[in-house]
């Protein structure tokens, strides 16, 4: 119970650092700012993929996020000093500041084998919290734009609790089967990631722009947990398009997809679909520890993400999003791809 304490003493304290700075004055261009915050959480897992077929715990098969992001319009003095340090852009862009954090999982196909697997993915876990620093440019309601900053800080290994989050979702779910081989697990390393997103939204008019549009992105992360570069596309078309940059999954740049504005329709419906390619130089989940040896496997360093889903936005306030992705082999005599399921709730605090 000591690491369990530990990690939520940390949380606690980084929760209440992230509200103190998010909640200074409120100013924007026009000096008419929507003072609201975002609270958005992501489950991902290789379950929600095919919730009524057959499952097996197989390769990335958990993930959890949290974020909170204070209000899009909202700056701080905070806030402001860092849209000055990240100079580029025509004018000053409204920024807001929060915080992130998560747990992912990972486990070879066979998790009942209490025996090192050395053929498959090594079973890992990725226990982190975050600071993250959001700027829209919204030139128009059919161009916009989106930076996101983040710093992300944790633990792999036994202190991520990844093996005692799985063996008790399975004592819950599935008492007949229980994880067996966790003592196999990667070591104990603090981990250390920073990352950087640009999204772009684009669409022919301003009238076309509440029905179909188009998101391209590119973003990196890099640190001892995972280096890598992605750039994609996501297409969106429905009904009332939400002003903000469609969902993004746990391991995107990105964290949240931004926030309601004066243009945020009451109810919107939309079907999203995507593809995004990355060069993976490091992940520690498949290559081992950095400064010890560990169980790893031969990478692939190109990996792609076929994506499709849907999206509700209930009034200004509450959005619910499912994307299912079929990602390519990552490392080589892997058994053909993976596919998972990613849940989003979003709820928006716009005054």
């Amino acid at each position: 119970m000591k690491r369990q304490r530990i990690w939520f003493d940390s949380l606690a304290a980084l929760i209440v650092f992230c509200s103190t700075a998010t909640g200074g004055y409120c100013a924007s261009p026009d000096d008419s700012p929507e003072c609201g915050g975002i609270f958005s959480i992501t489950d991902e897992n290789d379950l929600w993929a095919n919730p009524f077929g057959p499952h097996q715990d197989r390769h990335y098969t958990h993930g959890i996020k949290l974020a909170y992001i204070g209000g899009d319009n909202a700056m701080t003095n905070l806030t402001t000093r860092l849209n000055r340090f990240f100079w580029w852009g025509h004018q000053p862009w409204p920024g807001n500041l929060g915080f992130v954090a998560g747990q992912d999982m990972y486990t070879p196909e066979d998790i009942r084998d209490p025996n090192p697997i050395l053929t498959d993915r090594p079973y890992a876990g990725w226990l982190y919290a975050g600071l993250v620093y959001e700027r829209h440019n919204e030139r128009s309601a059919h161009f916009a734009t989106m930076e996101s900053f983040e710093v992300n800080f944790g633990v792999v290994g036994p202190d991520s609790l990844a093996d005692d989050t799985q063996t008790l979702i399975h004592r819950w779910r599935c008492p007949d089967d229980l994880p067996e081989g966790w003592k196999n697990q990667i070591r104990n390393e603090p981990g250390l990631v920073l990352k950087y997103a640009r999204l772009w939204r684009y669409s022919l008019n301003d009238v076309t722009a509440r029905f179909v549009d188009l998101i391209p992105r590119a973003g990196f992360e890099a640190g001892n947990v995972a280096t890598f570069g992605t750039a994609g596309v996501a297409a969106r078309a429905g009904y009332n398009l939400p002003p903000d940059f469609g969902p993004q999954i746990i391991d995107s740049p990105a964290s949240v997809n931004g926030g309601s504005n004066q243009h945020t329709p009451p109810f919107s419906c939309y079907a999203l679909a995507g593809v995004d390619e990355r060069y993976v130089a490091h992940d520690i989940t498949l290559d081992g520890n950095t400064f010890c040896s560990s169980q790893s496997v031969d990478k692939y360093n190109f990996v792609n993400d076929l994506s499709w889903g849907f999206a509700v936005g209930l009034g200004k306030h509450i959005q619910l999003s499912y994307t299912q992705i079929t990602r390519s082999k990552e490392f080589r005599g892997q058994q053909g791809k993976d596919r998972f399921g990613s849940i989003n709730l979003k709820i928006e605090f716009a005054l």
